[in-house]
């Protein structure tokens, strides 16, 4: 028999099944994916209040910190630096505990530099 904990795991796992479904539809093959190559939550657990995070790739790397859970604050800095445009993709959450899957996506106007989109993450 199947218990709650189960069963919102698996209800959890098929919604990030379709998220990922929709993600990869509507991918736009004109761009580059930065990986994660940090998650202070793997690895570097209990270290700060802060959850810290690096994408990295293409001669780009984007440093992510998220501050807070409920009332999300997020501060980006994109090296090399320089005028860039960075938009949000991602699903809003149902309630303030419930998690966020997002991607950032970079563009730099004027620029030969082909756009680029992190990894999808949960925040």
């Amino acid at each position: 028999m199947i218990g709650p904990p189960e069963r919102a795991a698996g209800e959890q796992i098929a919604l990030l099944r379709s998220v990922g479904y929709a993600a990869f539809g509507r991918h736009e093959r004109d761009l580059d994916v930065l990986d994660l190559i940090f998650d202070s939550l793997v690895d570097a657990p209990g270290s700060t209040d802060v959850r810290r995070l690096r994408f990295g790739g293409h001669g780009i790397t984007l440093d992510v910190d998220v501050h807070g859970q409920a009332d999300l604050t997020i501060e980006l800095r994109v090296s090399p630096s320089g005028p860039v445009m960075v938009e949000s993709r991602g699903g809003d959450a149902e309630g303030p505990t419930e998690a966020r899957l997002v991607s950032f996506l970079l563009r730099w106007p004027g620029s030969t530099q082909r756009p680029v989109r992190t990894a999808w993450i949960i925040l």
